[in-house]
Order: structure tokens, then C-alpha cells, then sequence
């Protein structure tokens, strides 16, 4: 059943985010009211696929949709030219053509890579997140940027393509394991602290319900934070200069990611310690309050987070933040906390510093 409908007002590509819980059923009968093509491509990974794709797959076919499927493994190292180039070469020898509908069923990598694939494929089809990770429910499947990693950085390579619609099923957080539910507390922090300090009082006082995946306080935090991406995305689609605010935590985090080849960090676990060291950073140039900066560092400790941060070198974190693509004319850019609910855009800080808030979050949250 849908519990809430949020629109993404961007003119002729404006969409909605469904919201709810037990959506299955109706997926299909809202392809058709959205007019999404017979023939259509589901993208998924082998964990996704064996919940939910043969309920999905189903679905379409009694409402005649002619289906196609692609499975691919899981993890971050797949979102890449390679993979999204066996896709292609599948889609090529499965002759699916411009008339066609990819659907992105899974986290974050699917979704960014399925829809890096729609956006290139024949210039252009259409395109369907279907988020099945609290990460990519609350964040990436929202705004349109899609992309793959390059070996020199994360999300190098990509495009701003918004889909026909987002279907959020909360049901699906029931197959997650705990690590994916911590990352996805991570994004839903960072929107608490970028933009609403009601949304970071209820999750400080609501942490252990979401930990839990009550579902009402489940979806009260995945509609806030849809809410608050689609406002800021109406404003600036491409990243101009509001949408920037949404990277606080990942000048560090990617860098983190990027750092360990992908392999020691997901996305999500990233940003929570992207976000420690990014609110060190604030209060040590004497832009964030000390109170509010032990608020935001105990939240962030208080989310499950046991992860063997060793093979990290501080020298390598730093010399991929110089890579981020958020970087202009050489010079890092910073999205800090000046108070819990407001940031700023900082370029360049003192390299003493950069060591210094590496080494703190290096040295408090290994395992």
C-alpha cells in the first residue's frame, strides 16, 4: 500500500517517489499510468534478485509487459565501464531497442549503474528506480545523478538523468543485514544535519525504532528525507551551487572509499565517518559550536559501525581527496556543519588539519 507520494517538481520531468509498504502488487498498474514501455529490462544483483525478482518479474508479466532481466553480482567494484559495457553487449544480443524501460532493482550501485546504462543507452530510455537498500531509498535513487567509478575516483564518470518514477517498497529493509541498515542511517543523518534539526532531535531520540525498522518511523524519515532532496534538486538540478550541500560527509568518504579500492568500506559506512571528520574540521576552524558538534559525533557513534579501518593509510585518504570531483581548480571543497540544520561551502583547509581529523576517525572507529 502507498503511504505517501512525493513529488519531484522538475517540469516536463517532474516525478513522483512512492512511499510504502507491501507495494508489490501495484508496481505494474503504475508502470502503465506512467506509460512506461511493454518491453522492459530489470537490473538487479544476485542478493536483490533472489527475494525479489521473480515477485517483480511476475507482476509485469500478468499485466502483458515483456520482460527481460540482467543480474549482476553485488557490491561497488561492479559499478563500472566494464560492467555497464556486458550490459550493453547483453542488451545489443537480447535486441532491446529505444523503445524500451530499465528498471533498477536494488541499492545504490544498481541503481546508479542501471541508470547510467539508461541514460547512455541508444542516447536515452526511460528509466525506473525500484530501491530495495535504506541508502538508496533516502538518497541515490532520488535527484537523477547516475554514474560509474573510474580506479582514480568515485562516480568520475555519469550524468544527470531522472527517472519516470521511484518506487519505495520499505518492506524490502526486512532481507537487509544490519550493515546495510547503518548505512543507510548515515545518509539520513547527513539530511538531518544539512538542512532540518527537528529530522536530527527525532533521530536522536528515535535511533533504536530505526534500528529496528519500525515502520513508522521508517517511513516518517525516508518522506523527510525525500522531501528535503527534492526541494534542494528543484533548485539545482545539475549542482550548481545549492545541491553541493548534499555532499557533506563525502569529500572525506569517497575518499575513504576510494582509499581501500572499495573494498574496506560500503558508500554509507563511508559517509558516517566522512561525516565525523567533516564536523572535526568545522569545529576546529571555529565554524561549529562544541555542543553541537558532540551531538552530531554521538549520533554517529551510536549507529553499528565495526569495521577493520587498518588497511586505510592516511597519506593515500588524502591524496584522493585531491582527486573528488568536487574539487575546483585543484582545491578541495568542504560541505561543513556551521549548527545542527545549516552548512557552508569551504575550499581548501589547512593540510595539519586534514591529518589531524584523518587520524581521529582512523584511530576512534577501528575495530
Amino acid at each position: 500500500m502507498v503511504h505517501r507520494e512525493i513529488q519531484v517538481p522538475l517540469g516536463e520531468r517532474s516525478y513522483p517517489i512512492y512511499i510504502g509498504s507491501e507495494m508489490h502488487s501495484s508496481f505494474a498498474p503504475t508502470c502503465q499510468r506512467h506509460n512506461v514501455p511493454q518491453d522492459v529490462l530489470i537490473i538487479t544483483d544476485k542478493l536483490v534478485g533472489k527475494h525479489y525478482l521473480r515477485p517483480l518479474e511476475k507482476n509485469l508479466k500478468h499485466y502483458q509487459f515483456r520482460v527481460t532481466t540482467i543480474v549482476i553480482p553485488p557490491g561497488e567494484r561492479e559499478k563500472n565501464l566494464r560492467r555497464a559495457d556486458k550490459i550493453f553487449t547483453a542488451m545489443l544480443e537480447k535486441g532491446i531497442g529505444r523503445n524500451s524501460a530499465v528498471v533498477a532493482l536494488g541499492g545504490g550501485v544498481v541503481g546508479d549503474l542501471a541508470g547510467f546504462v539508461a541514460a547512455v543507452y541508444q542516447r536515452g530510455v526511460q528509466f525506473i528506480q525500484v530501491p530495495t537498500t535504506l541508502l538508496a531509498q533516502v538518497d541515490s535513487a532520488v535527484g537523477g545523478k547516475v554514474a560509474v567509478n573510474h580506479p582514480l575516483g568515485k562516480n568520475m564518470l555519469g550524468a544527470f538523468y531522472q527517472p519516470a518514477f521511484v518506487w519505495t517498497d520499505a518492506k524490502c529493509l526486512r532481507t537487509l543485514p544490519e550493515r546495510e541498515i547503518s548505512c543507510g542511517l548515515g545518509e539520513i543523518i547527513k539530511y538531518g544535519v544539512i538542512s532540518d534539526k527537528n529530522l536530527f532531535i527525532y533521530l536522536e531520540q528515535q535511533l533504536d525504532r530505526l534500528l529496528h525498522l519500525d515502520a513508522e518511523a521508517v517511513m516518517h524519515v525516508q518522506a523527510r528525507c525525500c522531501e528535503i532532496k527534492s526541494q534542494i534538486v528543484e533548485q539545482d538540478e545539475h549542482e550548481a551551487g545549492l545541491r553541493m550541500v548534499l555532499n557533506f560527509g563525502h569529500t572525506v568518504g569517497h575518499a575513504l572509499e576510494a582509499a581501500g579500492h572499495y573494498r574496506v568500506l560500503k558508500h554509507g559506512e563511508a559517509v558516517l565517518l566522512g561525516m565525523m571528520a567533516e564536523s572535526f574540521l568545522a569545529h576546529k576552524m571555529g565554524l561549529l559550536d562544541a555542543e553541537s558538534f558532540r551531538r552530531i559525533e554521538t549520533l554517529i557513534y551510536r549507529v553499528p559501525l565495526k569495521r577493520a579501518l587498518g588497511a586505510l593509510k592516511p597519506k593515500a585518504i588524502i591524496a584522493a581527496m585531491g582527486r573528488d570531483k568536487k574539487a575546483v581548480s585543484g582545491k578541495k571543497r568542504f560541505v561543513l556543519p556551521t549548527a545542527i540544520g545549516a552548512v557552508r561551502v569551504v575550499e581548501e583547509v589547512e593540510p595539519s588539519l586534514l591529518r589531524a581529523c584523518v587520524q581521529r576517525i582512523l584511530g576512534h572507529r577501528s575495530a
